[in-house]
């Protein structure tokens, strides 16, 4: 196999792709991006700690090869924000859609495009359908009657060759944290992608990889020979195909990226966190924690027993003047109906936002490569 080219370090300040683009990242959580001028000092939008600063950056000079649009515009994204927030009942003050639009960041993250020239011996079990003719015997009217019936079978039978061949564009991971950044994001509909331009993508950061192609090289192996394959299957003229391998060699590897595109956002909790929302910038997916405020619900919960204290001591006042008004002791015990009622209820509040942050287990974005 050819070995792969070792990746080139551009220094701090150094234009990339174009005149106004160069590489920044956060001194926090190591991430890398490339920015316009005018977005330094903005803050790391998956970590929301530190602003970005110029700095050097190992990656390849070749620009993207394509790109995934944005589909969700901001009418979209606040219509996300506002169902996300209906679903929790006391919120934090910050966590309005309005605050979460606010602060939204676009970007794009990465992933690997590789092509390769491939020859060599596989082999596999190829799987060819048929079908089978037999019938089925029940009893109708008193009579038994026969029914015919066809089935659909495989049948396999090992395959072997030699493979030349060209593949392209197989995906690999790009970022270290790629397995949780799917599970943030969800699917995407790669087949909305065009060729990348310079401009496309607009007003939002490019997320620079971190995963380099030698280590990217082990996980996108394996989606090649994939690729061989099912070019092996139409060779075979077969319908299916398992236990395929390989011995081949890979040359002529061709490294790229492509972009997928998401909105960052966060809101501050109880304990002046910033809590971060990730959304899929074309299926509109959002993931993230949506928690509760402890702390407005405890206030709640105090006001609410008050307003029942309040009940129970004109309750008690009122069974004081039923020496002197007789018809009071049937207000007090209305009065002290409601205020036990009331007391419960501030139970509610209380208790309520500590259970649904317990149950906020789902995905949270990575924390980043180490710096």
């Amino acid at each position: 196999m050819t070995p792969i080219e070792t990746t080139p370090v551009f220094d701090e300040n150094q234009a990339l792709w174009t005149e106004d683009h160069q590489a920044a990242g956060c001194p926090q959580c190591g991430r890398v991006y490339i920015v316009r001028s005018d977005q330094l000092e903005q803050i790391c939008p998956l970590c929301r700690k530190a602003a970005l600063e110029p700095q050097p950056v190992r990656m390849r000079a070749a620009e993207p090869e394509r790109i995934l649009p944005f589909r969700i515009d901001k009418k979209g994204l606040n219509t996300i924000y506002a169902n996300a927030v209906s679903r929790v009942w006391i919120k934090p003050d910050d966590f309005t859609p309005e605050s979460l639009l606010r602060n939204t960041i676009p970007l794009f993250w990465p992933l690997w495009l590789v092509d390769s020239d491939v020859q060599g011996h596989w082999q596999m079990e190829a799987g060819f359908d048929y079908q089978v003719e037999s019938s089925q015997e029940f009893y109708n009217s008193g009579q038994w009657q026969s029914r015919k019936q066809i089935e659909g079978r495989v049948r396999w039978e090992p395959r072997l060759g030699r493979v030349q061949t060209h593949v392209d564009n197989v995906s690999a991971p790009g970022l270290e944290e790629h397995q949780n950044r799917v599970q943030m994001t969800g699917n995407y509909p790669m087949e909305q992608s065009r060729p990348y331009s310079p401009g496309m993508e607009s007003q939002a950061l490019l997320e620079v990889p971190d995963f380099p192609p030698e280590d990217a090289w082990p996980l996108a192996q394996p989606a090649v020979d994939r690729a061989i394959g099912d070019i092996c299957l139409k060779a075979a003229g077969a319908q299916h195909f398992r236990n395929f391998s390989i011995k081949g060699e890979y040359t002529n590897l061709n490294w790229t990226q492509f972009l997928l595109p998401l909105y960052a956002t966060h809101y501050t909790d109880d304990e002046g966190e910033k809590q971060i929302l990730i959304v899929n910038g074309v299926t509109g997916t959002l993931k993230g924690p949506l928690l509760a405020s402890t702390k407005r619900g405890s206030r709640i919960a105090g006001i609410v027993g008050g307003v029942a204290g309040g009940l129970i001591g004109l309750a008690l006042i009122g069974l004081l003047l039923t020496m002197v008004i007789p018809v009071a002791s049937i207000i007090a015990g209305i009065l002290g109906f409601l205020g036990l009622l009331t007391g419960i209820g501030a139970l509610i509040p209380l208790v309520q936002p500590g259970q649904w942050n317990h149950g906020q287990t789902g995905p949270r974005i990575a924390k980043g490569p180490k710096v």
